[in-house]
C-alpha cells in the first residue's frame, strides 16, 4: 500500500508547544488522507510522547526513523508557512529519492513552493 509523508514543524521553544505541533501532525494526516486516498504518516505526530526532542540523541534517532520511513512514501507533503531545519532534510531526501512533493497550508490547501 502506498503511503504520503507528512511533513511540518515538530520543534518548539516548550514541550507544550512541541507538543502541540505533534498534534497539527494529526489532523495533516487526516488532510492527507481524504486528499490522497492512501495511509498518511508522520512519526512526528507520536514520537515526541517516547523520545525528547531536546536530548540530541533521541532527536537523531526521531530523525532517522522518519527518514528511513519516507522512502516507503510514494510523496511528501509540507504542511504549514515554516520550514524546520528536520523538514528541510526530508524535503531533500524526498527531492534525491525523485519523491514528488506537494506544499499545503495549514488548512490543506495549496500553496506555492518555498
Amino acid at each position: 500500500m502506498a503511503m504520503t509523508y507528512v511533513c511540518s514543524p515538530l520543534s518548539a521553544d516548550t514541550r507544550a508547544a512541541t507538543l502541540t505541533n505533534a498534534a497539527k501532525a494529526i489532523s495533516y494526516m487526516a488532510m492527507a488522507e481524504r486528499e490522497f486516498g492512501e495511509r498518511a504518516v508522520a512519526p512526528h505526530a507520536y514520537l515526541p510522547y517516547l523520545l525528547d526532542d531536546r536530548v540530541p540523541a533521541e532527536r537523531a534517532l526521531a530523525l532517522e526513523f522518519g527518514q528511513k520511513l519516507l522512502t516507503l512514501c510514494s510523496r511528501l507533503v509540507v504542511y504549514g508557512a515554516r520550514i524546520s531545519d528536520g523538514m528541510r532534510k526530508e524535503i531533500a531526501t524526498a527531492q534525491q529519492l525523485g519523491i514528488p512533493i506537494y506544499y499545503r497550508d495549514d488548512a490543506g490547501g495549496l500553496r506555492d513552493a518555498v
